[in-house]
């Protein structure tokens, strides 16, 4: 298999081989991700690697969620060799190493069904006008305290808030220990830090390639559920635990080359004129995207008028529910953030419809509005229709309906997935509705 490129550093067969053999790799995870973003994974002897890196393993994608389901498939695995990076720690005393993987059909063409080729696929189709967009990410989860045969709770010792440090804290030292464990295998980790829930922290990844960050997202899923797991704790990144607790989100920066010529024309001093375009571009198809960066039933906990969440389609420089936010400049290029998405959510296509949105705005030149001063919540319906607001999906539901709509969204999808995403959530918003619910218990059994 060829080289790649990903990380920002050329690798080929023999370098991954080399490796393996100086770490004393004794097994290889082959890992992709499914329709819905859950990690799978094909467990390979070392001496199988060789045959791995040529793209000769494969799998049944009848078995995938949203594959081929309901007929035998095979499918490849074709790994980016830019991924390779060794675990650190050991898997029965072994020591394991993991490769990211594309999905191919049987004849080796590239599988439509597969969420990083939809990515890879969206940054072509964006080249033409966001050639060396840089992406970063802001990632907030829960460490939780494990209950009896292992269960996960939502119960933590931890009483701290923003910024706090209490060094007996075992979500402290697992954060740190999750941290460590990001550096080893390669990943810049920017900052750390506790959150505003009990139990709820932050961990921010360094601006990398589109790609490289959807990567980087699976990869601190995983580790933070491994390093938990070791401090009798219990890592996850739903994105509304408990209704008396913050909401995770993932915030997403992209920062925009920035040309010298740029500027005369804008309206907005602190950004270049594609930065500008595309805040105009997710603004417009925020209510479409909303279904792929918010995709549970429970993403919609999150969206309300609390915690600082967005619920509206305004951007501003300081407001902090934004939907989109312009940071201070630090260097020479232009940055914003899109503040909605959850960790939940399938990074590469979350990113594929975020950069598509963006791709839209800049090719239209979607000119953004004012940007907004003062919290978002404090805007009032008259204030909302004069300045052309929408109103992000109060529900998984009307998130879909939304997402049928956009030919720009759907587009960055293609139809094999738009599909499979929408018949997956469809079932899974009918399986949330007929539900009953402790809430409708508590407020009429006794009722009624």
């Amino acid at each position: 298999m060829h080289s790649t490129l990903t990380n920002g550093k050329a690798i080929n067969k023999r370098d991954v081989l080399r490796l393996a053999k100086e770490r004393d790799v004794r097994f290889v995870r082959l890992s992709f991700v499914d329709i819905l973003g859950i990690n799978k994974s094909v467990s390979i002897p070392v001496a199988e690697l060789e045959r791995a890196i040529e793209g000769r393993v494969t799998f049944d994608g009848g078995s995938i969620d949203g594959f081929v389901r309901g007929e035998e498939a095979d499918m490849r695995l074709l790994p980016d060799l830019a991924t390779f990076a060794v675990y650190p720690w050991t898997n029965g005393g072994h020591n394991e190493a993991r490769l990211i993987c594309n999905i191919a059909t049987a004849d080796g063409e590239p599988f439509e069904g597969c969420p990083r080729t939809t990515l890879m696929r969206a940054i072509d189709d964006a080249a033409d006008v966001a050639t060396g967009l840089q992406s970063g990410l802001e990632v907030e989860f829960y460490l939780f305290d494990v209950g009896p045969g292992g269960a996960p709770t939502t119960a933590s010792n931890d009483v701290g808030s923003y910024f706090d440090i209490n060094e007996s804290d075992r979500g402290e030292l697992a954060r740190t220990e999750i941290v460590t464990a990001l550096e080893a295998m390669g990943l810049g980790v920017a900052s750390s830090h506790h959150e505003h829930g009990a139990g709820q922290h932050e961990i921010d990844l360094r601006e990398t390639g589109l790609l490289a960050a959807s990567d980087a997202l699976i990869t601190l899923r995983t580790v933070a559920k491994h390093v938990a797991a070791r401090h009798g704790l219990h890592a996850t990144f739903m994105p509304k635990p408990a209704e008396h607790l913050a909401g995770s989100g993932v915030h997403v920066y992209f920062a925009f080359p920035r040309d010298a010529a740029e500027g005369e024309d804008v309206e907005d001093d602190d950004l270049g004129e594609n930065a500008l375009f595309a805040i105009g571009g997710l603004l417009e198809h925020a209510p479409a995207f909303t279904a792929i960066c918010n995709p549970t039933v429970n993403s919609y906990k999150r969206l309300v008028a609390a915690w600082d969440a967005p619920i509206y389609t305004v951007w501003s420089h300081r407001s902090a529910n934004s939907l989109v936010r312009v940071p201070s400049p630090e260097d020479a290029r232009s940055r914003i953030e899109v503040r909605s998405a959850d960790p939940s959510c399938n990074p590469y296509l979350a990113m594929s419809v975020l950069l598509a949105s963006a791709a839209h705005g800049i090719r239209s030149h979607a000119l953004p509005g004012d940007p907004l001063t003062g919290s978002t919540y404090e805007l009032n319906d008259r204030e909302r229709d004069r300045r052309r607001i929408k109103t992000l999906p109060k529900s998984l539901r009307q998130a879909l309906v939304e997402l049928e709509k956009d030919v720009v969204v759907r587009a960055a999808l293609g139809d094999h997935i738009y599909l499979a995403f929408r018949d997956a959530k469809v079932a899974e918003y009918e399986r949330y509705r007929r539900a009953v619910h402790p809430w409708e218990r508590e407020a009429y059994l006794r009722v009624y």
